[in-house]
């Protein structure tokens, strides 16, 4: 029967189990919980000689904290062994990628459903295995709802996610980097599902701004995958003109950016034929929305640190000069001279008079390296270290930093902004994070008893307010490429990964070594330092690369 059928579409991702690592809390009448911790199969027999027992009564419901020990996108498998004195049950269901969101309800903290479902009840029976949920999540709350004996054998979390090689990595003498780098791969291939999102707890979307520091990270790690292309598709066969790809004019301007690097790195040049009409008109529109001072007046946002700061619209100017470079590129390629011509005019306009940053680091970052930043600019990015960070901008802050401070400072502000979220108990980086809210906080395993602060709960605003923030955000993987390009000193210059510049950066590090992919297959890289201080360096590249040195 199945060789006659025909499937839409097949899911490339695998499903795998994992065991709780440890138990938080228990609430109620609880016997041999421990047993939960370790692997059993799920299948259920007649006879089960390891359960876990519980009685929930209408005084008082059995529940119990887990954490599985990592973030992980996917949902949880319960097989309730036997039910006595009833024969359903109703069990609460709450996911967290804190402790406290699991222990939260819906509406406490802006904890919600938004995006995907991680509150909520379902009614099973003995001898029954159910699965259920789709979120990003780290612990899980279970509490039995109606009043019942049950004999649990195991609870395990299904992580769902696709099967990608980690081509690309990272390794130097300072462990913290180490982590900074695994960890920031580990939160976008998390996002990277049937398509690309930003979050898979929230948001489980394909934005598009979003996916540029992804892409970076994909490229370097995972290599050619369909997601980004997908992506790429997906925005614009959504979105007819004039509307703005995901609402958001400046996104249209990440749409073209993105789109450049990703057939620039792939070399898949008829990608820009198919979409040369979409590409065009939305050329067109951009620079309709540009006015006689070279500012882009159809949207001032770049992050939401920023918003609503008056140096954001320097910011976006700036973002308008990447965008149109962008499109220099691919209108070369497409031999449309044209719209090439029209693209510099646009540029050079733009490029005219320098601009303030207002004291922020992430425009000030894109100020430099639009070409067009004031001398406050490199004074926001010499001052303060990590402080002003944002975990959407972090590759262009850390790259914007290292071209007007030292090695050694750039790398100490990487490692206080992302280390405190790993001295935090991050297992995958987050929305947004601001310096100042580790004073005092509670890390993200921990109960909060009112003595500190809720490191989740009581930080965020905007969008992200509370629970509803996101702890696994692929825009925050920015030090993947960050670590690729400036320590591994790795600059891929030739269309499809003809050539490559090396051109490290170890500043105090005694060592560096990784690699990156490429279409041409992996590149593999380690630098030294010798006795005198002479960094040394190693190179191992297929055939059809051409490697040289800065």
């Amino acid at each position: 029967m199945l060789k006659h059928m025909t499937f839409d579409h097949t899911d490339t991702r695998v499903r795998k189990y994992l065991t709780p690592k440890k138990i938080l809390l228990t609430r109620g009448k609880w016997s041999g919980e421990e047993r939960l911790l370790n692997y059993k199969n799920r299948q259920l027999g007649t006879h089960e000689p390891e359960v876990t027992t519980l009685v929930s009564t209408e005084e008082e419901k059995a529940g119990i904290l887990l954490d599985f020990g990592t973030e992980i996108h996917g949902g949880i498998s319960l097989s309730l062994f036997r039910i006595r004195d009833g024969e359903e049950v109703t069990v609460r269901i709450c996911f967290g990628e804190s402790a406290n969101e699991a222990l939260s309800h819906i509406g406490e903290k802006n904890a919600t459903n938004d995006h995907s479902m991680r509150d909520f009840e379902i009614r099973t029976k003995s001898w029954t295995t159910t699965e259920c949920g789709a979120t990003g999540f780290r612990f899980v709350y279970l509490e039995f709802v109606t009043p019942a004996k049950i004999n649990l054998k195991t609870v395990q979390a299904v992580m769902v996610y696709q099967p990608y090689d980690y081509i690309g990595s990272f390794e130097c003498s300072d462990e913290t980097i180490n982590r900074i780098y695994d960890t920031a791969a580990y939160t976008c291939h998390l996002c990277i599902q049937n398509e690309i999102w930003d979050g898979i707890k929230r948001d489980r979307l394909v934005w598009i701004g979003d996916l540029n520091p992804e892409l970076k990270t994909v490229k370097y790690v995972f290599g050619d995958i369909p997601q980004i292309y997908g992506g790429l598709s997906l925005a614009a066969h959504n979105t007819v003109l004039p509307t703005w790809i995901n609402g958001i004019a400046t996104y249209s301007l990440w749409w073209l950016i993105n789109l450049d690097e990703w057939v620039f790195y792939t070399g898949k040049r008829e990608y820009l034929q198919e979409q040369k009409e979409y590409i065009v008109s939305l050329t067109r529109q951009i620079l309709e929305n540009v006015d006689e001072n070279g500012y882009f007046t159809a949207s001032d946002y770049i992050d939401w640190p920023s918003k609503g700061f008056p140096s954001a619209k320097a910011g976006t100017k700036a973002l308008l000069i990447l965008c149109m470079k962008a499109c220099e590129r691919i209108f070369d390629i497409l031999e449309e001279a044209e719209w090439k011509e029209k693209c510099e005019k646009t540029r050079s306009l733009a490029e005219k008079t320098q601009e303030a940053c207002g004291d922020l680091k992430q425009i000030a970052a894109l100020l430099l390296l639009g070409g067009i930043a004031s001398e406050d600019s490199k004074t926001c990015l010499q001052t303060g270290g990590a402080e002003g960070f944002s975990t959407f901008m972090s590759y262009y802050i850390l790259t914007a930093m290292a071209k007007c401070t030292s090695a050694e400072e750039t790398l100490a502000a990487l490692k206080t902004y992302y280390g405190a979220m790993l001295d935090l108990g991050a297992t995958t980086f987050w929305e947004d994070f601001d310096i100042k809210w580790v004073e005092n906080a509670c890390k993200l395993d921990e109960i909060c008893d009112g003595t500190k602060t809720d490191i989740h709960g009581d930080n965020g605003k905007y969008c992200y307010k509370g629970f509803r923030h996101s702890l696994c955000h692929g825009w925050a993987s920015g030090p993947v490429a960050f670590l690729t390009e400036y320590v591994l000193g790795i600059d891929i210059v030739g269309e499809g990964g003809s050539k490559i510049v090396l051109d490290p950066h170890l500043g105090n590090l005694t060592y560096a070594k990784g690699s990156v992919a490429t279409p041409r297959g992996k590149v593999t890289v380690e630098h030294t330092k010798n006795a005198n201080g002479v960094v040394v360096t190693r190179v191992d590249a297929p055939s059809g690369i051409e490697v040289v040195f800065a």
